[in-house]
């Protein structure tokens, strides 16, 4: 592996499935032996009765030390370790600051990790979770703070993940991943191609912000049998030293139903990897 660390940015507004990719992927890495996490949420200026008071929102840039994230990304890629904050959202509390120390990959989310040019410079591989929730839905000041701040980064990401109409048994959700050409190169076809499932799973041509794009598409009515297929041939293509973690924790996560979530994490995690690889 190489040294500075390889630093993944995933941003979005929809906590619970932003979250859910950037745990799911350090799991997929190798856990916290491998992986610093560090957490936007974490370096709010205010709790949320101060935020109030200053009309600041969660999704709005003054409402973050997001100086402090670029500089804790760039000690982390030099090989430091840093103090991070921690905030307590259940308590709308800050605690005491955790010591974060530097591993071979980093993974940070966050609604602005993309905002600033000296974030993006610190990120190896930007992704974006868009949500199938309309901004215009989203009450009051948050819904403007998310369409100028949050939604407007999408324009920085190498790989965008979008979520498909349910479908299938128990109303499920299927994924559609928009790569851009600022991904490392993977020989997705033949990867997908060798799975013997074509309609569950496919990769195909779109356009994304007016241009031209490779989207994969996992379909919501996707079997767990050809959902397995899918993963155990995304494994083995991972290095030898990551097969038995990722196979793990994908079938750990594939017994909640989340076939589209494993196999994204799964994806994400051969992106993290090819650029580890140099």
């Amino acid at each position: 592996m190489r040294h500075p660390p390889v630093v993944l940015g995933i941003v979005g507004k929809p906590v619970a499935e932003r979250e859910a990719l950037a745990a799911g992927v350090t799991q997929l890495l190798g856990g916290a032996q491998r992986v610093a996490r560090l957490s936007i949420g974490d370096y709010r200026r205010f709790n949320r009765a101060d935020g109030v008071k200053e009309a600041v929102t969660a999704a709005h840039p003054m409402g973050l030390w997001l100086d402090i994230v670029e500089q804790h990304l760039g000690l982390l890629k030099r090989g430091e370790a840093v103090l991070r904050p921690t905030y307590n959202r259940q308590r709308d509390a800050f605690e005491p600051a955790a010591y974060v120390e530097p591993r071979p990959f980093v993974i940070v989310d966050g609604e602005l990790g993309f905002f600033t040019q000296g974030l993006r410079n610190n990120l190896d591989i930007r992704v974006f979770c868009s949500s199938d929730e309309p901004v215009a839905e989203w009450q009051g000041v948050l819904a403007s703070d998310a369409m100028a701040y949050v939604e407007s980064q999408r324009k920085w990401a190498d790989l965008v993940v979008e979520p498909l109409p349910a479908g299938g048994v128990n109303g499920k959700k299927g994924a559609g991943l928009i790569l851009r050409p600022t991904l490392p190169h993977l020989e997705l076809e033949a990867l997908i191609s060798a799975a013997g499932e074509p309609t569950a799973m496919r990769l195909e041509l779109a356009r994304d912000m007016g241009l031209p794009v490779d989207r994969v598409v996992i379909d919501a009515a996707i079997s767990r049998q050809a959902a397995a297929s899918f993963e155990k041939r995304l494994v083995a293509e991972m290095a030898a030293d990551y097969r038995h973690d990722a196979a793990e924790s994908a079938l750990n996560e594939a017994k909640n139903g989340a076939e589209s979530l494993v196999l994204t994490q799964l994806l994400v995690t051969l992106f993290v990897l090819k650029v580890a690889s140099g």
